[in-house]
């Protein structure tokens, strides 16, 4: 059985900003202020049926998510990027609920912990 990714990692963090600290902090801040319009933008395009729209603002949300520390996050997103298309209307719904929940589980640690 697989190891299900960190929430939030901050040794990625620090590995994607080059070990800075205040930096890797400041860019977790802003997605974490976006998060809810993500949640919010992805709902209201699941209920029209607009997969254009939807896969735009799951791209867009997907590139932000590589410049933090959020496995989890970033590779439900990732996949649900590379393959909307592809999935039933049943299995998108799915991603964008997982998506939801790791995107709760971010707003709900919303720090790295830096020591």
């Amino acid at each position: 059985m697989t190891q299900k990714p960190f929430v939030l990692d901050k040794n990625k963090a620090l590995q994607i900003v080059s070990g800075n600290e205040a930096l890797a902090e400041e860019l977790l801040a802003m997605l974490v202020k976006e998060l809810p319009g993500y949640k919010d933008s992805m709902q209201k395009e699941l209920d029209n049926g607009n997969k254009e729209e939807l896969r735009k603002i799951v791209h867009k949300l997907h590139g932000g998510l590589r410049y933090v520390g959020a496995p989890a996050l970033l590779e439900i997103t990732s996949h649900t990027d590379q393959h909307l298309f592809e999935l039933s209307d049943e299995q998108l719904r799915e991603s964008l609920i997982q998506i939801s929940d790791e995107i709760d589980r971010v707003l709900e640690k919303q720090h790295y912990n830096l020591d």
